[in-house]
């Protein structure tokens, strides 16, 4: 299969456990999907989960990445959120794909195969890579930037709140360059999805269960 000649991002960050948010935040993202005409690569450029909230606590910081992974993210920058126990339960609860210092990915699509595009924490970092046959066309630094660049082959993008979502366009023919990067700021009258909004319920009500089952033995 030809390797894709352009990429689209989305990319979010700085959740900080706002789960409630998500809802209306997949609407909004499915709108800048659909405008883009394709498929976009989904991320998280990392502090989903904030220890000041509840759900957060007692999931070790799973339940934001739970919620993440129902709304089709692809890969999301976990470094310094989960303990090695943590991480290892959600690894094999989620299909998001979980980056940190110690692991990166590898993007593969059903219809192209291997794109040569690959996730990491810290492009300088020594990583363990899921598909590592090739050398990587483009690396995405998913370690938050003061501004969307490419250094090298690897793509750094701009942070961005809680309530907005990141865009960028790369070209990937021959050097690989941004085309197009914008930050979007969520409309105040977005309406919820229904879908999402349901899986929150969900993960919250486990994460109450996981809470009470806690106290009944005592741990």
């Amino acid at each position: 299969m030809a390797a894709p000649l352009s990429l689209r991002l989305l990319y979010s960050a700085n959740l900080r456990g706002d789960m409630w948010l998500l809802p209306r935040l997949f609407t909004f993202m499915q709108r800048l999907k659909t405008a883009a005409g394709r498929d976009c690569l989904l991320l998280d450029l990392g502090n989903a989960c904030s220890d000041a909230v509840w759900h957060c606590r007692q999931t070790g910081g799973r339940s934001m990445l739970i919620a993440l992974d129902g709304m089709g993210y692809h890969a999301a920058n976990v470094d310094g959120a989960l303990d090695a126990p943590n991480r290892q339960h959600l690894a094999a609860q989620v299909t998001t794909a979980l980056v940190d210092r110690d692991q990166d990915w590898r993007y593969q699509t059903p219809a192209t195969g291997d794109t040569g595009i690959a996730l990491t924490f810290r492009p300088s970092a020594k990583l363990q890579c899921a598909q590592p046959q090739n050398e990587a066309r483009l690396q995405i630094c998913l370690a938050p930037a003061r501004q969307t660049h490419i250094k090298g082959k690897t793509l750094f993008l701009r942070d961005v709140c809680a309530g907005q979502v990141g865009a960028a366009h790369i070209d990937l023919r021959g050097t690989p360059c941004v085309l197009s990067h914008a930050i979007h700021d969520l409309p105040p009258n977005t309406p919820p999805n229904p879908s999402i909004a349901g899986t929150v319920e969900f993960v919250q009500a486990e994460a109450r269960l996981y809470h009470k089952n806690r106290g009944k033995s005592g741990s």
